[in-house]
């Protein structure tokens, strides 16, 4: 796809970064308009200080992408089904991050919409309905994602300023989250913890996948605590 990789921090972390800034360059990579990074971090399991060194660069790199925003009403929103370990990032993420919802100016909002199959609503229309009634500023949607690589599976943090689409690695049933269709800034944060099986279609998760959830959604709960 055409990403500049750099080498970033002391334990092997890396920084993959690309910019879609035109319409044909969206269509030749069949992404939406906006930057996209992936930082990725081999021993983020295996070391504490890899893990908050990668937790800053997330910080980091959300503080950039997300500078316009600073301070507006956000809504964190974790997509996903809180049942499957694969797929309870967005859930795991939400459940860390710390908000004072007793504070008169408190500006941070969390939600889990839980799937359209458990619930019958689809996920864009409990967030627009809420970004709304709420008048929110700015939507963060956090989500497992499915990878081909296998060195990226539960090792890289996938953040863009274009929003998201649920269920995308499952199926196309989901509406795009984004700031065109919204109304607001959408930005999203990801991490692969499903990987396609061989024939393409299946979906395969590492075997300690309810660990490695629950790591880099700390991981990722620490950055969004820095952040807001």
């Amino acid at each position: 796809h055409g990403y500049a990789v750099k080498n970033v921090g002391s334990f092997g972390s890396s920084e993959a970064k690309l910019v879609v800034d035109s319409d044909e360059k969206a269509s030749s990579l069949k992404l939406e308009k906006g930057e996209y990074y992936i930082l990725s971090c081999p021993l983020i399991y295996e070391n504490e200080k890899a893990a908050s060194e990668l937790s800053f660069l997330v910080y980091q790199k959300l503080s950039s992408l997300m500078k316009d925003v600073k301070g507006k009403k956000t809504l964190i929103v974790g997509l996903g089904n809180p049942d499957i370990w694969a797929d309870c990032l967005g859930k795991a993420v939400v459940d860390e991050v710390y908000i004072d919802p007793l504070d008169s100016g408190n500006k941070t909002f969390k939600f889990c919409p839980n799937i359209y199959f458990s619930t019958g609503i689809n996920t864009f229309d409990m967030i627009a309905i809420l970004v709304s009634g709420l008048e929110i500023e700015c939507v963060i949607v956090i989500d497992s994602l499915a990878t081909n690589c296998l060195a990226r599976l539960g090792k890289s943090v996938q953040l863009s300023s274009a929003g998201m689409t649920p269920g995308s690695a499952v199926n196309s049933l989901g509406k795009r989250i984004s700031h065109d269709s919204i109304g607001c800034p959408c930005f999203s944060i990801g991490v692969p913890f499903m990987i396609f099986g061989e024939d393409g279609e299946s979906l395969l998760a590492p075997k300690d996948v309810h660990e490695n959830v629950l790591a880099m959604a700390r991981v990722i709960g620490d950055s969004l605590n820095m952040l807001l």
